[in-house]
């Protein structure tokens, strides 16, 4: 699951605009109109499921589950700290010229011991 947030910066410009942009994106006729074209679903709970078709009906219906429980996004910080992230993602990098798997596998491991977790 990855999560997307709308920000204001903290040294705005044009603060009215910036409060004006996210008040829209953040109500449900904004939730609407953006979520179907960049291809996610909305956080609000009141979308028209009616705009919401293909794999996005199908994710916005598994999202909604009770039973259903979410994992957190590796590529987005949720499951691993940074230096985890970066020494996997080196991982992977050395595993994709050499294919020895014996060496990925080992250099995972090693991931994981030094991720502080």
């Amino acid at each position: 699951m990855a999560v997307g947030q709308l920000h204001a910066a903290a040294r705005r410009p044009h603060r009215a605009g910036a409060i004006a942009w996210l008040k829209e994106a953040a109500s449900k006729e904004g939730q609407d109109l953006f979520n179907p074209k960049k291809g996610s679903i909305p956080a609000r709970k009141d979308a028209d499921r009616g705009l919401y078709k293909g794999y996005l009906e199908y994710a916005l219906n598994e999202w909604t589950r009770p039973d259903i429980r979410l994992a957190g996004s590796f590529w987005h910080g949720v499951t691993a700290n940074k230096k985890w992230h970066t020494d996997i993602d080196t991982a992977v990098g050395l595993f994709l010229q050499s294919r020895d798997v014996g060496k990925l596998q080992a250099a995972l491991v090693e991931a994981a011991k030094n991720s502080g977790r």
